[in-house]
């Protein structure tokens, strides 16, 4: 075996010869890195020798035995995304991606691997599922309140639930049924859940999230794989409700949003030299058909609007700047007094106001730009009016509407904005009270549609709804699937049609 400093040739039993150089030490396993080459020539094998090590000194480690879980974890810290863009993405690697791919080393993903992926999620959104039936076991706790305990029942649930994830049956990150379906099946009342739920949120061991489940607080992987037993010797499937597991199809949208994040996972490690090449490169996620939405009429808006003018003026004028401005709701619900310039008629928009698993953020908009927007005198006169009651309130105790005061809040001094997801409910149940189908995002299709059907320039309504593509989000997601000049190309070529057409005696 002939040897050199950090790196030796054996022969094989085949009759090759196997180079081996030490590369150093994997940043994430510990273990020593080593580079190989097999050649057919002891003298081929020299000269392999010498480019490996001339490789290794130079401080290059092409690979690494790091799994494709570590890869996400060590990827989400240096990852360039904004508050609600991370917290999705963290559900789809938690989700999905660690537990499908996590325990596989980087170095072994292949394009077609993730092509399989990619298949089977279209299949079910279960990454493991194996096309088999199987109870989807639920490791809910045995809820049993005991009247003739002296602990109060809010407590007696408390420490069934505590005690279950202190033990690891309830994994971290682990959803909880609803309080409603809790309380069917296992016979305890609602309010009392919520109580329970609410004192388990303030100790840190679950995470309560407005108008869906709570989940159970931390990071840690869920093994939701099939057949998985239940942990506690006295579970009953039937209180615990547990079900036959029903395949849900992931839709192209979401693997799209998983070949994403994977592409930027192992484009870091490539980066990092922890692989030569980019698996995700070579995969082909599944296309996504998009659909454009028939716009809102303007008599339904007006419809609306009309209605919030009676049930909630604050609402009504909130959704009259959706309409003229195009601003997304969140953009809105920053709105500060100080971006409003009622002289000139314009409206700042340089932020935007979001509220994940309870953290309320006003940040820089979608698109990390600002926006001046002209505002017409019909809408600076509805916003002066609505701060001039603001205003005279506040006088008559002896106080003053600050700059920093936010447009939309529920706080008389305009301390904290509108919670966008409140805005978008409210907003919601208006337009279902007058029987039209409109939200806030249906607010912006309007407001595109209408100007590009009145023939307004592309760039500037892209602009206006603070689009970055210099209009091809516009045209794509907000306008009109049947245009105003299309349909003037077909009353053209009917009228030229007509007349070549000689009249029947």
């Amino acid at each position: 075996m002939a040897t050199a400093r950090g790196g030796y040739i054996q022969q094989v039993p085949s009759g090759s010869f196997r180079v081996s150089v030490y590369a150093g030490t994997d940043p994430l396993t510990g273990r020593q890195i080593r580079l190989r080459k097999t050649c057919k020539t002891e003298r081929a094998a020299q000269i392999e020798l010498g480019r490996l090590l001339e490789q290794a000194a130079a401080g290059r480690q092409p690979e690494t035995d790091a799994t494709v879980a570590q890869l996400m974890d060590r990827y989400a810290e240096v990852a360039d995304w904004d508050l609600s863009t991370r917290k999705a993405n963290e559900v789809y690697i938690r989700r999905v991606i660690k537990p499908a791919l996590g325990h596989v080393q980087v170095r072994k993903i292949r394009g077609p691997l993730l092509d399989l992926l990619y298949a089977q999620l279209r299949r079910c959104s279960d990454p493991g599922c194996t096309g088999k039936r199987f109870i989807e076991h639920r490791n809910v706790p045995l809820l049993a309140v005991d009247p003739g305990n002296r602990q109060p029942a809010w407590q007696q649930v408390v420490e069934a639930i505590g005690s279950a994830i202190r033990s690891g049956m309830l994994a971290a990150g682990e959803p909880l049924p609803s309080v409603r379906e809790m309380s069917a099946l296992q016979d305890v009342p609602v309010a009392t859940l919520q109580h329970a739920l609410a004192i388990l949120a303030d100790e840190g061991l679950v995470v309560v999230r407005q108008g869906r489940t709570a989940v159970i607080a931390g990071d840690a992987v869920t093994d939701r794989r099939s057949g998985r037993a239940p942990r506690d010797r006295d579970h009953d499937c039937k209180r615990a409700g547990c079900q036959p597991h029903v395949c849900k199809p992931m839709t192209a949208k979401t693997i799209r949003n998983l070949h994403s994040i994977l592409s930027g996972a192992f484009a870091t490690a490539k980066r990092w030299e922890w692989i030569a090449w980019n698996p995700a490169e070579s995969a082909k996620p599944p296309a996504v058909t998009r659909r454009p939405l028939s716009a809102t009429t303007p008599e339904d808006v007006a419809k609306v609007i009309a209605e919030g003018r009676k049930a909630h003026p604050v609402l009504a004028l909130y959704l009259w700047l959706v309409a003229i401005t195009g601003a997304r709701r969140g953009e809105l619900c920053a709105l500060q007094v100080r971006d409003v310039d009622l002289v000139n008629g314009i409206l700042h928009i340089a932020f935007n106001y979001v509220v994940v698993s309870g953290q309320r953020v006003r940040k820089d908009t979608k698109t990390h730009q600002d926006r001046y927007l002209a505002i017409d005198p019909v809408t600076c006169a509805m916003i002066s009016e609505h701060l001039n009651v603001i205003r005279a309130e506040l006088a008559a105790v002896g106080l003053e509407l600050p700059d920093d005061a936010y447009v939309f809040s529920n706080d008389p001094m305009g301390a904290r904005p509108w919670n966008p997801d409140w805005a978008t409910h409210k907003a919601s149940n208006l337009a279902a009270a007058v029987g039209v189908k409109l939200n806030i995002k249906g607010l912006r299709h309007y407001t595109a549609s209408q100007l590009l059907a009145a023939r307004f320039d592309l760039r500037n309504t892209a602009a206006r709804l603070g689009h970055g593509s210099g209009g091809a989000t516009t045209l794509r997601h907000y306008a009109d699937p049947v245009s105003e000049v299309d349909r003037r190309a077909a009353a053209y070529l009917a009228q030229l049609t007509a007349g070549s057409v000689a009249p029947s005696k």
